[in-house]
This record gives C-alpha cells, structure tokens and sequence, in this order.
C-alpha cells in the first residue's frame, strides 16, 4: 500500500482517539454528574419562556425518596445540565421545573442517561399545598409521596 495512503488514514484514526480521550463527562450545575448524589435544583425569580442553550429530551421522570429522578436524552457526549424552578405553587397547585443546557455538547452521538435533583428543599411547600410537580415542556406531572 502507498505511503501517502497509510499517513492519513493514521492521523485520522489518532485524531479520533484524543478526541474521545479529551471528552468531559455530563456536567450538572458546572459539576461531573453523580449517579449517587441529587443535585441541586436552581431557583431563578421567574422561569423564561425560552431558555438560551440547547434542551434536553426528558424521557420519563419520577419521584424516589426526596430525589426528583430524570432520564433524559442528549445529542453529546457532554454538556452542562441544570433544572431550575421560580419556587412558586401556581393557581393549578403545581410547582414548575424545566431542564435546560447551561453550556451545549457538540457531540453527534445521542447518549440516554438517569440524574437526580434535589427536592428537600421544596417539600414543606409541595406537601402544605397539595401540589404537584410539572415537568415544563413534557406531559409529566409528579406527585411527591412523602
């Protein structure tokens, strides 16, 4: 096989290796996510209509302990993920969240992974009210057994 064949089918299969050699792992508020641990959710003063960053698919959502659970799909092998919330029970006694990309994943493959949000915070509220939690943009609106 001729030389000037071989040195770029190499380089390219180097490059490819440190590509994936340099892939971050999903990041949730600016931190590796952690299969063990809920992350935090933020609380923005109102929730925007449209978010800048890219959205995520939320696949299915539950409740297990004091931990909002979200199986979500991405088009990435990165990213920085956050579920944020205006904290306000709205006249259908529902609490709104919405997920949303903080810094975008360029990758092309689609990844399906499980993260967790913390809910401690909101339980007092949710259960003085009788409120359930709505999961913006889906069809999913949980109930928080407590």
């Amino acid at each position: 096989m001729d030389l000037k064949k071989i040195v770029p089918l190499v380089l390219c299969f180097l490059n490819s290796i440190y590509g994936f050699s340099q892939q971050k792992e999903l990041e949730i508020n600016g931190i590796v996510a952690n299969t063990n641990d809920c992350a935090a959710i933020k609380i923005y003063k109102v929730i925007p209509e449209v978010l800048p960053g890219y959205l995520c698919e939320i696949k299915d959502a539950q409740v297990t302990g004091d931990c909002l659970e979200l199986t979500i799909i991405y088009g990435g092998c990165n990213g920085n993920l956050e579920l944020i919330t205006d904290s306000i029970i709205d006249k259908n006694s529902k609490l709104n969240f919405k997920a949303r990309w903080i810094e975008p994943s360029f990758c092309k493959t689609f990844t399906l992974k499980k993260v967790s949000f913390d809910l401690k915070p909101f339980k007092e509220m949710v259960i003085a009210n009788m409120a359930s939690i709505k999961i913006l943009n889906t069809t999913f609106d949980i109930y928080y057994s407590y």
